[in-house]
């Protein structure tokens, strides 16, 4: 998964608190059945996206957009015909 616009500070994977230094990414690899809980400082106002990198699963709903309040696109549901 990859958030654009921010760091993540990783806190746990599979339930277990990260050890050692922070361990700070934009972007994880995340197996089949794995968890991340993850913590980022919201300080990047737009509207960003939140996606796998495996375009088949991102293509199958496995992407978000993170929007701050009081941002606005420019752009509106334009239609592909």
């Amino acid at each position: 998964m990859h958030l654009h616009g921010h760091k993540m500070l990783v806190l746990t994977r599979n339930g277990k608190a990260t050890t050692g230094s922070p361990w700070w990414t934009d972007t994880l690899n995340v197996a089949p059945g794995e968890t991340y809980e993850v913590a980022f400082k919201a300080d990047n106002p737009g509207i960003w996206m939140d996606h796998c990198h495996n375009l088949d699963h991102a293509m199958n709903g496995m992407m978000m957009h993170l929007q701050y309040d009081n941002v606005y696109t420019p752009f509106s549901g334009h239609t592909h015909e």
